[in-house]
């Protein structure tokens, strides 16, 4: 379990750099998109390409 607090720890002290926080901030912003994109693919094939034609 050690070495899963050393992870943890070293993920803080990342984030507390500048690159880790715009690194981070690309990366949500990246996992939003992705999110919504599946969200809308989703849509459309729920209602059988209805959004297509």
């Amino acid at each position: 379990m050690n070495w899963l607090t050393g992870y943890g720890r070293t993920i803080r002290q990342y984030l507390a750099t500048p690159k880790g926080r715009h690194d981070a901030r690309d990366y949500s912003q990246a996992v939003l998109i992705i999110l919504l994109t599946m969200l809308v693919a989703l849509l459309v094939c729920w209602r059988g390409g209805e959004l297509l034609s």
